[in-house]
């Protein structure tokens, strides 16, 4: 099973991050990141390990960030970020990836990965990095910090405010990573989850206090993460990004 530890940069609203226009950085790397998980159970003995908050509520520590990654030990680790340069508009553009200097692994990952986002972004490409980056350094398996586009750019700010870029970007950095791997896509047929209660509460993360929208009976949806245990339940994560409940009692599971 491979494992892969990935995290939006940042938390919604950590200082400075921050676009011209107001809109913050965690924003555009969570589109990215949410896509990326989504295509990544697309495929075949991979999970996730993901090291920010999803909701963005708090920023965790970079530290925290690592700990986790290695203690869960990842295979990869990949942090996603957007650029500024200035803080205020201006022409300058471009998507770079990072690694540890002097890692080899982390070379060798950065360039299997860095092209696929380089081509979803359709920005310039200003090459693959080193540097002393927390999360490059502090990690002990190959990782990479991947710098989509700038927040401050007029041309890179159009990319990231279309939300189908941002899902192309997502996919792209996933089926890098599969493509790294040597990973397989799952069978073709779909797994489904169909309501059969009146109404179902459905869940913005893999958290039962974390409510999103309610469902009604006969609804079906494409599940994107087979039934995994959340507290003293499970759960399946649906194509939408959402969760939902895993109990018979109130969905029914079949694929075709």
């Amino acid at each position: 099973m491979v494992k892969v530890a990935i995290g939006a940069g940042h938390g919604y609203n950590t200082s400075g991050k921050r676009s011209p226009a107001g809109e913050r950085e965690w924003s555009f790397n969570n589109k990215v990141v949410t896509a990326a998980i989504k295509y990544l159970y697309e495929y075949q003995n991979v999970s996730v390990i993901r090291m920010d908050d999803p909701t963005g509520n708090t920023d965790v520590p970079l530290r925290t960030r690592t700990n986790n990654a290695n203690n869960a030990n990842a295979d990869i680790l990949v942090s996603y970020h957007h650029n500024a340069n200035t803080g205020t508009w201006g022409s300058w553009t471009g998507t770079e990836t990072y690694h540890y200097p002097g890692s080899s692994s982390g070379n060798a990952l950065a360039r299997a990965i860095h092209p696929s986002i380089v081509g979803a972004m359709g920005i310039r490409d200003r090459g693959v990095k080193s540097a002393n980056f927390h999360m490059v350094r502090e990690s002990r398996m190959p990782a990479i910090l991947i710098e989509g586009g700038f927040m401050d750019s007029t041309i890179d700010i159009k990319k990231m405010r279309d939300n189908t870029v941002m899902d192309r970007t997502g996919k792209a950095l996933a089926d890098a990573i599969a493509s790294y791997f040597g990973l397989n896509k799952k069978p073709s047929g779909n797994a489904y989850v169909e309501i059969v209660t009146d109404a179902l509460w459905t869940y913005n993360t893999a958290n039962w206090d974390d409510k999103a929208v309610i469902v009604n009976k006969g609804e079906v949806f494409t599940v994107v993460k087979d039934k995994f245990k959340v507290g003293n339940g499970y759960m399946y994560q649906i194509k939408s990004g959402l969760y939902i409940t895993a109990n018979p009692t109130y969905v029914r599971y079949y694929t075709k």
